[in-house]
């Protein structure tokens, strides 16, 4: 029976060429964490994580609880960084069952950003277990304004931190505004002011780790002597910015479906919904099972074009929710034949990044549109 959905092909060779592009540009020194928030970036959580284990990745992060407890379930046995902080609204922290599993076991590291749920957090680990320590990091907005403690409150949430028993600062970190351009005033800034506090930390306790660097920053800043750096995007091989691109960086996925039925049709004959194509010779129009459900945009609907026999053909018509019209009258294409609508290729016009281009987005969005029904399977 014909398969009725896509598949998205994830390239094991692909990620480790990334990953040792990265770690020869980050520093041979630097940890590598990779940022899996987003189901992997739309990649595929279940996928990914056994590929990064057995390649050897230091720590994963993600941005909620929520998540954390989906790598802890995969079986993911090394450190994991909640990059959404814990904010306590009340005088109370409540956790589950299974995050206070997670708590125990000392892999999870939780970031704070705030002086009170700090607190808050230490009492509630005092009442669940006289003597539990666990690790966290502190977030400083040194520039990009979104999370982070203010600079000026930084030094003293520090401190408070490094003062309660039940909390072990294990982390300090930010997180770059202008890390995908090379050379920019705003990450040397940044640099200084998180270097002008979090450098009296470290040299107080060494075991604590300060890390910045994002997929761009890791790129053009190069080594600069911090303990960790955070791969995303271009841990996938999609760029940060397609106006200083990282060269050599190989896509990890490939999003494939088979053609599902062939349709012959004669000129004028009008296709899709609202007919917003309308054949202008005789044609052959191929059905391939994936839409907009799937995360290719309804935006690319007459305009991208997919690889057949290594052919490219248009699609025509608007995309719909489960199914692309492609017309495929110049390729000896049929039933069972392979497309690929997402190449893996960097310089295809079909490829994650030129397809945002299309879509007026950035790749980080369309890869994590990715749905949730695709197949995802695990090549060489």
């Amino acid at each position: 029976m014909m398969a009725q959905h896509g598949t998205l092909l994830i390239s094991e060779a692909a990620l480790r060429g990334n990953l040792r592009l990265l770690r020869h540009r980050g520093g041979q020194g630097a940890l590598q964490c990779a940022t899996v928030k987003a189901n992997a970036y739309g990649h595929g959580l279940a996928a990914l994580l056994p590929l990064l284990r057995e390649i050897g990745m230091d720590w994963v992060c993600v941005y909620s609880l929520d998540e954390a407890l989906q790598v802890a379930a995969s079986g993911w046995d090394r450190p994991v960084l909640v990059l959404a902080p814990l904010v306590c609204r009340q005088e109370r922290a409540e956790f589950n069952a299974a995050e206070w599993n997670f708590l125990r076991s000392g892999r999870l590291r939780l970031t704070l950003t705030d002086a009170a749920s700090s607190r808050v957090l230490a009492a509630a680990l005092r009442k669940e277990n006289a003597g539990m320590c666990v690790p966290v990091h502190v977030q400083i907005d040194t520039g990009l304004t979104r999370q982070g403690v203010d600079v000026a409150e930084a030094p003293r949430l520090l401190e408070q931190i490094l003062s309660l028993p039940e909390l072990r600062l294990d982390g300090v970190y930010m997180h770059l505004s202008h890390g995908d351009e090379p050379g920019s005033p705003a990450t040397a800034a940044q640099l200084a002011v998180f270097r002008r506090i979090a450098g009296p930390i470290k040299s107080r306790h060494s075991h604590v780790m300060l890390h910045a660097q994002n997929s761009g920053g890791t790129w053009h800043e190069g080594d600069i002597g911090l303990d960790m750096v955070r791969l995303g995007i271009a841990m996938y091989g999609l760029q940060p910015s397609l106006n200083h691109m990282i060269p050599d960086l190989k896509p990890v996925a490939r999003l494939v479906a088979p053609i599902t039925a062939v349709h012959d049709r004669p000129a004028g004959t009008g296709v899709g919904y609202g007919h917003s194509f309308r054949t202008s010779r005789p044609s052959r129009l191929a059905i391939v099972p994936v839409g907009y459900a799937d995360g290719y945009p309804r935006e690319l609907s007459g305009r991208a074009v997919a690889g057949v026999l290594n052919r490219e053909v248009p699609v025509v018509g608007r995309i719909s929710m489960d199914q692309t019209i492609l017309d495929i009258t110049d390729v000896a294409a049929t039933v069972g034949d392979e497309v690929t609508l997402i190449s893996d290729q960097p310089t295809a016009s079909y490829g994650m990044d030129r397809l945002a281009e299309q879509c007026r987005t950035i790749g980080y969005e369309l890869a994590t549109r990715l749905g949730a029904r695709l197949h995802r399977v695990v090549t060489g």
